[in-house]
């Protein structure tokens, strides 16, 4: 969801391979001088007001970028006074990507934040606020906008002692787990520990009670103890909590996410649509914890030999 541009790489691979995922990214995130994203010891781009808007969206078109990312960080404003995008600014940077023809998607942490990122015409928001729960009347908001929301509650998930570690127990999945990924699991949070995230569950129950599409993500590979596909998991398990039913729950990492990123050619079983398909040891449909117990992976027809070992 953003980078420094390096996912190029990965992304010219899966042209011509069969044995990784395709990648989209939206390159350097559009972020205010000294706001989030500027934190994590790299020179980054950012934009300083809505006249930067223009020049920041046509870069990031020009790197390769399938969308603009859009940066709003309003509870770490709160708590620590950190430079936060203004609504014009946000309004300008959405104008131009929609003039290009690229999707917008705003990182949100508050209740204000989402209010900002929708009046601004955004089209995906990533994550739930962090204050108040449920919010029926924003939620109903989201929804008359066709906004999608990527809840991705195994983030705060993952400052809940113990909780993912025991996922990464799962004999279903333990035996696909390298080192360096153990590693990754193990290294302390940047945040302190939660007790639970019943706010974030409530927040996102009020989606769900809306109607809202949510797109499951787990928004791993960052600064928390988190992981690219076993946190996947765990989100999938944490949207069925919210309310979800396990059907609706596998859509959200399937159809919805071809609908939201207006992906056509994949995310349902149909003549014609890319033969991406998982076959599990289980109903999912009942159990959605069975989507851990993967037995076949079929990536445009073409099975992955699971059993082939990679560096651990």
């Amino acid at each position: 969801m953003g980078s420094d541009g390096h996912e190029n790489v990965l992304r010219n691979a899966a042209a011509s391979r069969v044995d990784i995922a395709d990648v989209r990214s939206a390159g350097f995130v559009a972020t205010a001088p000294g706001g989030h994203g500027t934190e994590f010891g790299h020179v980054v781009p950012t934009v300083s007001g809505p006249g930067a808007a223009e020049a920041f969206v046509e870069a990031r078109k020009a790197s390769g970028a399938d969308y603009v990312k859009v940066v709003l960080n309003g509870s770490r404003t709160a708590t620590a006074g950190t430079q936060h995008l203004s609504e014009d600014t946000v309004r300008a940077l959405v104008q131009a990507a929609h003039a290009r023809k690229m999707l917008v998607v705003a990182h949100v942490e508050s209740q204000a934040d989402v209010q900002t990122a929708l009046a601004a015409g955004v089209d995906i928001l990533g994550h739930v606020w962090r204050d108040g729960g449920a919010a029926p009347e924003l939620a109903q908001r989201i929804r008359a906008q066709g906004a999608f929301v990527s809840p991705t509650l195994t983030v705060p998930d993952s400052l809940v002692p113990g909780a993912l570690a025991s996922v990464a127990a799962d004999p279903r999945l333990a035996p696909f787990l390298s080192d360096s990924q153990r590693a990754q699991l193990a290294r302390p949070a940047l945040f302190p520990p939660l007790k639970n995230i019943d706010p974030r569950v409530d927040a996102a129950r009020s989606l769900v009670k809306a109607g809202v599409q949510l797109l499951a993500g787990s928004d791993a590979g960052g600064a928390m103890p988190t992981l690219m596909g076993l946190s996947l998991h765990r989100e999938l398990e944490l949207l069925v909590k919210s309310g979800l039913t396990p059907t609706q729950a596998l859509a959200s990492a399937t159809a919805n996410v071809a609908d939201a990123f207006r992906l056509p050619d994949r995310g349902r079983i149909l003549p014609g649509h890319r033969a991406d398909l998982l076959l599990v040891r289980g109903d999912p449909t009942i159990d959605i914890t069975a989507t851990r117990d993967v037995l076949r992976v079929w990536r445009s027809g073409v099975e992955f030999d699971r059993s082939v070992p990679w560096p651990r």
